[in-house]
């Protein structure tokens, strides 16, 4: 399965994303299932965002969710 061009996320997008979702890299990964170190790769362009967590990402900007909100619907 290929990654479509559109669920393709920069390290500079997902740091405005989660910065948008007023969540810090730890908040972030927390949100995400993930290691702090993880989402801090992603930030910094060492490691490709992977597209689930691109979407899911859009999905709260787009539906106005923050992050919080996402944490405790989730959590």
């Amino acid at each position: 399965m290929t990654t479509a061009k559109s669920d393709r996320m920069t390290g500079s997008q997902y740091q405005q994303a989660i910065t948008r979702l007023h969540l810090s890299q730890v908040g972030a990964a927390d949100l995400l299932g993930t290691d702090e170190r993880t989402s801090r790769r992603w930030a910094n362009d060492e490691r490709a965002v992977p597209a689930p967590v691109a979407r899911f990402l859009r999905y709260l900007l787009a539906t106005g969710k923050t992050g919080e909100y996402a944490i405790k619907k989730l959590g």
